[in-house]
């Protein structure tokens, strides 16, 4: 059953932190190991390939552009969402629920492998020198260095949802 993880406080959910695009990769060599061991457990509502998928296609808008734009309510909110996820170390909180035309971004029913497969593919984009440039629908303009600020932290949170054992 899956566990309800609207206040972000998981039971069991690791904390994580990247520096890097490496750091997350080197996570998901670790996921990979657990999920061919049978020792990995996902805790939330998405399964690993499900998570996977979401953080391949938000780092794939960022670098191709987003079909939607966020509700005016939220791009009025938004530089206070920027300066709490952009300018401070803290993490991005759990619970958000995706409402409107971001529902393109929820995850696919993939597998494992495909997802693992996507996630990496997308992020070796960013690392062989594709330029995040594309507009948020949230934050507008962004830097390419805000970009991966926003990646790393993202990976960290859904990440998070996946133990190994």
């Amino acid at each position: 059953m899956p566990e309800d993880v609207k206040t972000g406080k998981a039971e069991g959910r690791r904390e994580l932190v990247f520096e890097s695009f490496d750091d997350v990769l080197a996570d998901l060599d670790r996921l990979e190991s657990a999920h061919a061991q049978g020792a990995l457990r996902a805790i939330g509502n998405w399964r690993p390939g499900q998570v996977f998928d979401h953080l391949a296609k938000v780092i794939d808008a960022s670098l191709d552009g987003f079909t939607f734009t966020a509700p005016l309510a939220i791009r009025l909110m938004s530089p206070l969402l920027r300066r709490r996820l952009l300018g401070t170390a803290r993490p991005i909180p759990g619970g958000i629920q995706l409402r409107g035309g971001s529902v393109v971004m929820l995850p696919d029913d993939v597998s494992f492998e495909d997802g693992l497969a996507h996630l990496r593919r997308s992020i070796g984009r960013v690392t062989t020198g594709e330029r995040m440039t594309q507009r948020s629908p949230v934050f507008g303009r962004m830097t390419h260095s805000d970009w991966v600020t926003l990646h790393l932290k993202h990976c960290a949170l859904h990440m998070g949802f996946l133990i190994p054992g």
